[in-house]
């Protein structure tokens, strides 16, 4: 099942805009690029990249971003409307089981909508 395209990042402007103006944090086996959008409203949305440099293997990268899908898409409620989200995986996403990538996503995310309010 596809995120709805609402819940989708695709623009490459935004991938630069989050890298460089929103938070990054290393979570292990995935990095996370978190901010705010621009416009605030609207669903949170999502986005994974997976380098071909790191997993090499085409069914692996497929898996990685499975693997990341399912994680956003576990807790919908978990990212507040207006926030977006780039997940980089690294190979050791491909070592932990599902509900281990749960809950550092849910931990990662808690942490810097956080940070944010202070």
């Amino acid at each position: 099942m596809r995120l709805p395209r609402e819940r989708r990042i695709r623009a490459s402007a935004d991938f630069s805009r989050l890298r460089q103006e929103g938070s990054r944090l290393d979570c292990g086996p995935f990095l996370l690029n978190i901010g705010r959008a621009p416009t605030a409203t609207g669903p949170a949305r999502f986005a994974v990249v997976v380098a071909k440099k790191s997993i090499p293997l085409a069914v692996n990268r497929n898996r990685a971003k499975r693997l990341a899908r399912e994680v956003f898409r576990a807790d919908p409620l978990l990212l507040p409307e207006g926030w977006e989200v780039v997940l980089v995986a690294r190979p050791s996403i491909l070592k932990k089981p599902l509900a281990t990538l749960k809950r550092l996503f849910s931990v990662a995310v808690a942490g810097a909508l956080a940070k944010e309010k202070l």
